[in-house]
């Protein structure tokens, strides 16, 4: 698990949701992306959810032409989520663009949301069907 209770900064407006930054991201991640996510997860934490959703932040390409999809995942259940080989699939505009397989490198506790960037490149891509979607 890469949960420190020491780097919990925000809690949404339901009281409940917590926002987590990664060590990582928490070292890395620019103010005006910080603020960013600071402000999809208020918004987004205003109605009562459930289970595991992604809700899209950004994108981008890098050097190698591989999308760069940032979200904010939300954990909204009680318990860890482990992200391990899932395929997730990015649409835009309803039209698939992606799909490809993932592992996190640690688990989201429960009522916790994280920023998180995945690399859909020709290495992952899967055609199974995805657990997960991400909706631009």
């Amino acid at each position: 698990m890469c949960y420190d209770k020491s780097i919990e900064k925000f809690t949404g407006d339901d009281g409940v949701q917590k926002l987590y930054f990664e060590p990582a991201w928490d070292r890395t991640i620019s103010p005006a992306d910080r603020e960013k996510v600071i402000n999809h997860f208020q918004k987004q934490t205003k109605q009562p959810q459930d289970g595991v959703q992604f809700s899209f932040l950004w994108k981008a390409l890098n050097y190698k032409g591989e999308q760069l999809i940032t979200v904010l995942i939300h954990n909204y259940e009680d318990m860890n989520f482990h992200l391990q080989h899932t395929a997730i699939a990015y649409f835009e505009q309803g039209k698939q663009q992606a799909n490809a397989t993932f592992s996190l490198p640690c688990e989201i506790p429960g009522n916790t949301s994280m920023p998180w960037t995945f690399i859909f490149s020709k290495t992952n891509e899967t055609t199974d069907c995805p657990q997960y979607t991400i909706e631009n």
